[in-house]
């Protein structure tokens, strides 16, 4: 079997690359013929998988930058398309899997894939599969999006980060992707990071499922007694999504003060509005660790669905309680396991309260008792998540199937297939 991993970038600044590279990683060690195309120079790869062949367009992503040219090359971008149809045609028995496509790679793979007998995984790390922003979030409003995606609501809402004429563009975009054709997109198995994605990635073409949560590896190399500690961590994306601007005014609100770790858009606002803070930029995992075996609790104040939140995940089995945003997915698993506390997403004044709150040695004690808990079984271990990744290339894992005629007719959906629980 041969197996071809596809994603925009080659080094591992983000989530969705670090799992990437574990697929590489699951795929050398079972023994697969691998590849990987890749929007960057693919330094990344070249110097971790030495043996795997990489197929690099040398390219920058979006976020470092538009040019020009960027409106045609990231709506279509045509040397992505022929290079993945140059992988394609070598070897039968193959198996693609997806990861980001959205900062270079363009909806072109898909329609390469569509030409091919592939079979074709894609995981989901963000929202692109459906909607034209990736986030279902209304930016000029700091809320959830509400339009389904691709219809005359959403033509019409101004969501864009940026402005109306580029979500523009980016709808434009996404009706190249869906272009790939029906047939295509059904066939395509999605492996969402947590459940809750299903009903957003649901409202379009895509048909089969499977929930796969991505292992996480402790923040700290022992958990953390968080009630001795005094400083508060963020680590993270800096951009609206990521909620930032409101952990911003909270701790202006509070006067207390956090460390900020992460790059982006609105690193330098950040650092300008919390001169009583440490806002280094990125740090090291040496350095990250050192901060966080100091941290009394951890900051997701996302503005979005988000999907999983790997950070908090590893904050959790560091033993560190998490103040996440109603809007994470995985906020409500974190309040029932006592494990940290909810905010309402967007209210600053709400997340000044839950960290005054945190001011109590005894809360955080029992909180961070039940993060260490539910940090046990949060994700799995990397060697179950291997196993489980290559038994879905290989097929001894099945997606399960939304059955479009009978939702057609409003009767309860019947799975074809099943993945028992989730992992």
């Amino acid at each position: 079997m041969r197996l071809i991993v596809v994603n925009d970038v080659s080094e591992a600044l983000g989530g969705a690359t670090k799992v990437a590279l574990q697929c590489i990683e699951a795929g050398v060690a079972a023994g697969l013929e691998c590849a990987v195309l890749v929007g960057d120079d693919g330094a990344g790869i070249r110097a971790r998988f030495p043996g795997v062949r990489v197929e690099a367009l040398g390219e920058r992503p979006l976020r470092d930058g538009v040019r020009f040219a960027n409106l045609f090359d990231r709506h279509f971008n045509g040397r992505a398309y022929r290079a993945l149809r140059r992988l394609l045609k070598t070897g039968s028995d193959t198996v693609v899997h997806v990861h980001g496509w959205s900062q270079i790679l363009s909806p072109s793979i898909f329609h390469a894939l569509a030409r091919s007998e592939a079979k074709v995984v894609v995981t989901a790390h963000d929202f692109f599969l459906t909607c034209p922003n990736g986030a279902y979030a209304h930016f000029g409003r700091g809320d959830i999006c509400r339009e389904k995606p691709l219809s005359a609501g959403c033509l019409a809402s101004a969501c864009d980060k940026r402005n109306y004429l580029h979500k523009l563009w980016r709808f434009a975009r996404a009706m190249t992707q869906v272009a790939a054709g029906e047939a295509f997109w059904a066939r395509v198995g999605v492996i969402l990071a947590h459940e809750g994605m299903e009903p957003y990635l649901g409202a379009g073409p895509l048909r089969n499922f499977l929930t796969l949560r991505t292992p996480s590896t402790p923040l700290t190399r022992v958990p953390v007694e968080a009630w001795r500690n005094e400083r508060a961590l963020f680590l993270g994306r800096m951009s609206v999504e990521k909620g930032v601007r409101t952990l911003a005014d909270a701790l202006n609100l509070t006067g207390r003060t956090a460390t900020l770790i992460g790059r982006g858009p609105l690193l330098e606002e950040i650092q300008g509005a919390l001169p009583h803070c440490y806002v280094p930029g990125w740090l090291d995992d040496e350095e990250v660790a050192y901060v966080a075996a100091r941290a009394r609790y951890f900051f997701m104040p996302s503005r979005m669905p988000e999907p999983y939140g790997l950070v908090a995940a590893e904050a959790l089995m560091s033993g560190i309680p998490v103040i996440a945003s109603s809007n994470a997915l995985i906020a409500r698993e974190i309040e029932e396991n006592q494990a940290g506390l909810v905010f309402e997403s967007g209210n600053a004044r709400s997340l000044a309260e839950k960290m005054l709150s945190m001011e109590n040695d005894a809360l955080v004690r029992q909180l961070s008792e039940g993060a260490v808990a539910y940090g046990r079984s949060v994700a799995p271990s990397k060697e179950e998540w291997r196993q489980r990744m290559v038994d879905i290339y290989t097929g001894r894992v099945k997606f399960s199937t939304r059955d479009v005629m009978t939702e057609a007719r409003g009767q309860p959906e019947r799975p074809a297939f099943e993945l028992a629980g989730r992992i």
